[in-house]
């Protein structure tokens, strides 16, 4: 098998995308700023993080995809939680000790902060209200929490999924559907809210990540330059597919349901680009997206936390009032805010990449014996 398809560029570049939009999303709603005709790419940028979770499942599957292929027996997941929780875990633990430490220097804790605290700590923050709904630490850290539910179930699901692809592939999306139209529609205020991003409601997206990765692996052998610019229009394709669906959730009446309704038909709009773009002409800039899409975790975690508090802590750029410049119409406020918040969110993603995350893998690495294991950690960088 070529090299580019162990570890295909197309999935850095879906990363930083998928990553970028949810960044675009977070810092509209803080500054306002968006060209009117990309304003519904702005409104729905949220919806990526299932593009997120679908670019998951397909890396952490792809090894075992490639295995499948070779009519290997199922290779089995030793080590794998411990790997996990080596990549995820520094990172995560010490964004929820500053924003704790932020929050409790301004205010009195009590019981509910608690129990936010208490919540992420147990990497449960989505099934506490006040880890998820009342978050007053890090509100972007719930997915690190539905991300280690699916890691838990990762053995069963891979294991299944090696065995029986189709029907566990229609499986997981009649259990997203189910579980949406049946447990989450119907309710209202926060029992929604609740339920809207537990894990059930990405089970079509886990299935069709594993069938993203395998359709890579089936495919790539069969690879010419006619091909590959045949898949360059089938990313294009699943991406034009993909704005169609956000322009439609973008101004959905009943707001947040929209996302719910198109997740599984968007979530497959992903994986037809995803699929495209690993299997296209390789791009140029492929070490950008790299090192982008190592940033991208920390990028994550951090950059609406800081937004938030650069604007109404720092209250940077100046401002006076109880009003912020955004909502009196300050143009010029509101462009240097913007541009000042993706700077301070890279600069944090790159200190916290290189300062922490991956100083603390290696020191856990050697001391849990790890090692660097090409296999078990596919696609590190995007995973």
């Amino acid at each position: 098998m070529n090299e580019r398809y162990l570890r295909p560029a197309g999935a850095d570049l879906f990363r930083v995308l998928a990553v970028g939009m949810v960044g675009v999303f977070h810092f509209w709603q803080q500054s306002w700023v968006c060209p009117p005709a990309l304003d519904f790419l702005a409104r729905s940028g949220g919806a990526w993080v299932d593009g997120m979770i679908l670019l998951s499942a397909f890396c952490l599957y792809l090894p075992y995809a490639h295995a499948w292929a070779q009519r290997k027996a199922f290779p089995g997941c030793r080590g794998f939680l411990r790997r996990r929780a080596v990549r995820l875990l520094p990172s995560y633990y010490f964004a929820v000790l500053v924003s704790a430490l932020v929050w409790a220097a301004g205010h009195r804790p009590d019981r509910d902060f608690w129990l936010d605290v208490g919540s992420h700590l147990l990497l449960i923050p989505t099934l506490v209200p006040q880890g998820y709904v009342y978050c007053r630490t890090n509100g972007a850290l719930w997915t690190v929490g539905v991300l280690v539910l699916f890691y838990l179930l990762f053995p069963l699901l891979a294991r299944a999924f090696y065995a029986w692809p189709l029907p566990v592939l229609a499986g997981l999306c009649a259990a997203q559907e189910l579980y949406a139209r049946c447990r989450v529609l119907p309710l209202q205020g926060v029992d929604y809210s609740m339920r809207f991003n537990q894990l059930p409601s990405f089970f079509g997206g886990i299935g069709l990540g594993f069938a993203a990765a395998q359709a890579v692996v089936l495919l790539a052998p069969k690879q010419t330059k006619r091909r590959e610019v045949g898949f360059a229009l089938a990313a294009l394709a699943g991406l034009g597919g993909a704005v169609w669906v956000l322009r439609r959730i973008a101004y959905w009446q009943d707001g947040p349901h929209g996302q719910l309704i198109w997740r599984l038909p968007l979530t497959l709009c992903f994986a037809v680009c995803l699929v495209g773009l690993c299997l296209g002409p390789q791009l140029p800039g492929a070490k950008l997206w790299a090192f982008l899409s190592a940033i991208s975790y920390n990028f994550y975690i951090w950059h609406q936390w800081l937004a938030v508090r650069v604007k109404y802590d720092l209250r940077i750029p100046p401002w006076q009032g109880d009003t912020p410049p955004n909502q009196l119409g300050d143009t010029r406020w509101m462009h240097a805010y913007l541009l000042l918040i993706w700077a301070v969110g890279l600069a944090a993603a790159v200190l916290a990449t290189y300062g922490l995350e991956k100083p603390a893998a290696q020191w856990l690495r050697a001391r849990l014996s790890l090692g660097k294991n090409r296999r078990a950690e596919p696609c590190a960088a995007v995973s």
